[in-house]
């Protein structure tokens, strides 16, 4: 079995001034550098980086490779404008960050829990896939997977990544 521990949990807003004041200034909370991002089809732009970084924000919370909050704007359409069935952005989510993508989907499917693959679409190297539990609260899981030649991992982000 897929070993699966907390990595972040996802909050939105339709302001993220709020968000990064609230998370930032009254938690004090330390601003991590964002990750390598990849731009959203309805971005109007192939720089992922600059298409986030007004609508992504990464707070280290007791870990800066493992315990996380993200705040990012929440986005209604997304997964309309992307071509998925569940949209990460429109309520927040946690997530697990594992190390066997490929096992939790079999473990899911095995157990008839529908689940939208979105493979590596926001975060450079995270192979993340979006499910809901039984009372509907929004989970990501996630692998971090190596760029050709290098172990997944590798890398000394402080985000992980």
């Amino acid at each position: 079995m897929a070993t699966l521990r907390l990595h972040h949990v996802n909050v939105t807003s339709d302001d993220m001034s709020i968000l990064t004041k609230f998370y930032g200034e009254a938690l004090g909370l330390a601003l991590l550098p964002s990750p390598p991002m990849i731009a959203t089809s309805a971005s109007g732009t192939t720089d992922g980086d600059a298409a986030w970084d007004n609508s992504a924000k990464f707070f280290e919370a007791g870990d800066p490779s493992e315990l996380q909050i993200h705040a990012t704007q929440r986005q209604p359409y997304l997964a309309w404008q992307e071509g998925h069935s569940v949209n990460p952005l429109i309520q927040g989510h946690f997530a697990f960050r594992t190390d066997n993508i490929e096992e939790v989907k079999q473990q899911l499917t095995e157990h008839g829990i529908p689940f939208d693959d979105w493979g590596i679409w926001s975060v450079e190297g995270w192979h993340q896939i979006f499910l809901t539990d039984p009372a509907g609260n929004m989970i990501e899981i996630h692998e971090v997977v190596a760029a050709p030649g290098e172990e997944p991992g590798s890398t000394e982000s402080p985000i992980g990544v």
